[in-house]
């Protein structure tokens, strides 16, 4: 959530911002918020004039007295008053809180304004052969594609070698389950499981990060609080409350971020323990509502999928230096499985959730489809959610201030298999196994036999 105050006085620039994320304007309607905010001041100051008043009159009324039927006519009008106020400020306050609840997260300058996808900037390309590419070999969304490379014979997708191999099954899954669905087997598993290690053991025992195990249940406040509520609610799967323990209303997590950083929830972090790094291998649950239709086949959009996502809380002085730490996380990855890759900064219309300040995307190139999968998103959401779940660094000097946040995929499992798959494949519909995960694997290749 923005700092009320900045608001206040930066009303245009809040606007602009708005409208270059293409944000709802009915739902962010600064003008609106503004008026709202005045009123809400002036109830404010009235209901502790009053409240004031109130204590001295009763203060009096201990006195006999002064306990007169007009002393104590007097402050029945008082109380009822109050209450009237108190009835409108009720009012008002939700609706302040529901036009803050959608106004988002300031965007960095350098975030390129656009409108959608198609306006994103690729900022690094990578393949093994050639290593990074050459400034004028980037562009706008996918443009160094040119230079990616492809299968010098007829290749398979990721559904056909899944079937040919034996290791992905979405149709009796579609039975137990439904769509976007799957059965993972065998070697495959066994894949998963292999770069999950490789990036897990780099965490912890090179970038120091701490494992965590977190809950998959949340409350909303959770969700609120690393701002996936309100605009993103359609795609978290409620759990009703009739069994749940305490009657309360669960939701399941999308991603561990935000049992992550609710882990500091009202907390004032000491300045020394600061960058924190977390990281967490969980199943994830979305529902992807506005993507029914699209992706169907196979693996590349589920309902359910394991991810290891990597979290830091740290001073707002150091927010932007991690955010760039956890891109060199993502890129030392890719590498080691020899995967091409490029990275993407978001424009200001597809700029991600309501909390980003700035996000790239890492998107690994397929040869058989001639085109880019996203496998991960590296966001700095400053002070957004920190705000919104009171997460607080007091520094050395005693001056307690707002935390920053910044969060990273790190690794799902189905994009992943999907590109080893696409780019490890040979012609008699065997794979390659990255030469880094073969003695995990105890073999070279995966095959029909």
């Amino acid at each position: 959530m923005l700092d009320i105050k900045y608001i206040r006085e930066n009303p245009e620039k809040v606007k602009q911002n708005i409208i270059n994320r293409h944000t709802d304007q009915k739902k962010a309607d600064v003008d609106k918020l503004l008026l709202l905010d005045a009123r809400k001041f002036e109830l404010e100051r009235e209901i502790e004039k009053i409240r004031e008043a109130r204590n001295k009159l009763a203060e009096e009324l201990k006195d006999e007295t002064l306990r007169t039927p007009e002393n104590i006519d007097q402050g029945k009008k008082l109380k009822e008053g109050v209450e009237v106020l108190e009835k409108e400020l009720a009012e008002i306050q939700a609706q302040w809180q529901d036009i803050m609840d959608w106004t988002p997260n300031l965007l960095a300058n350098d975030v390129p304004v656009g409108k959608d996808e198609n306006d994103n900037l690729e900022i690094k390309a990578w393949s093994p052969k050639s290593g990074y590419f050459k400034k004028d070999q980037l562009g706008l969304k996918d443009f160094s594609k040119k230079w990616m490379p492809k299968h010098e014979f007829k290749s398979k997708d990721h559904v056909e070698l899944g079937n040919l191999l034996g290791v992905i099954d979405t149709e009796q899954s579609a039975k137990t389950s439904g769509s976007r669905f799957y059965y993972l087997k065998d070697d495959l598993v066994l894949l998963q499981y292999a770069y999950f290690d490789l990036l897990f053991k780099h965490l912890v025992r090179e970038c120091k990060f701490h494992p965590m195990i977190v809950p998959l249940l949340v409350k909303e406040r959770v969700l609120y609080g690393t701002s996936h509520f309100p605009e993103g609610r359609d795609q978290v799967y409620k759990i009703e409350k009739d069994f749940v323990e305490e009657g309360q209303e669960l939701y399941l997590v999308g991603s561990s971020e935000p049992s992550l950083f609710a882990y500091w929830m009202d907390r004032v972090i000491p300045e020394e323990l600061l960058p924190y790094r977390m990281c967490a291998t969980t199943t994830c649950f979305r529902s992807e509502v506005g993507s029914w239709g699209k992706d169907v086949r196979g693996i590349k959009r589920v309902h359910q999928f394991d991810k290891l996502e990597i979290d830091v809380v740290c001073k707002p002085d150091q927010s932007e230096k991690i955010f760039s730490e956890l891109l060199g996380i993502n890129e030392w990855f890719y590498q080691q499985l020899e995967l091409p890759y490029h990275q993407i900064l978001k424009c200001t219309g597809d700029s991600g959730y309501q909390a980003s300040y700035r996000q790239i995307d890492n998107e690994v190139w397929l040869p058989t489809q001639q085109e880019f999968i996203e496998v991960g998103t590296d966001t700095n959401a400053t002070d957004y959610q920190t705000r919104r779940l009171n997460i607080k660094v007091q520094l050395k000097d005693g001056t307690k201030v707002l935390a920053h946040t910044v969060n990273n995929t790190g690794i799902t499992n189905t994009r992943p298999l999907i590109s080893i798959l696409d780019n490890y494949q040979n012609p008699d519909g065997s794979v390659n196994i990255p030469k880094v995960l073969q003695e995990y694997m105890g073999k070279e290749k995966i095959t029909t036999s």
